[in-house]
């Protein structure tokens, strides 16, 4: 892989980590809360840990190994974006400790 992906990859995947982080927990509030109740609210709780863990791993991966040979600014993009979209996980996966059940 050449520097200039790697660069890329590292300011990319906070964002794309987030992103699928948000459709993984809203899905699973969906099929938690419908009117079959696909699953059961721990499930949906035990699920949520283990992609708010990945996610959140994803993210960090970026402030912690920084691309090597890439300028100071993409450097501090990739660290600044990488804590943002962590912090952004966290928000997403709080609906589920505020979400104690799927009445109105």
């Amino acid at each position: 892989m050449s520097p200039l992906a790697r660069q890329i990859t590292a300011i990319a995947r906070p964002g794309l980590a987030w992103a699928a982080h948000f459709i993984a927990i809203y899905a699973l509030i969906s099929a938690s809360c419908a009117a079959r109740a696909l699953i059961d609210h721990p499930t949906v709780v035990a699920d949520a840990i283990v992609a708010t863990v990945v996610a959140l791993a994803l993210c960090l991966w970026s402030v912690v190994a920084a691309p090597k040979g890439a300028s100071a600014d993409l450097r501090r993009a990739a660290f600044w974006g990488g804590l943002i979209f962590a912090l952004a996980c966290l928000a997403n996966a709080a609906a589920l400790v505020l979400l104690q059940g799927c009445g109105g």
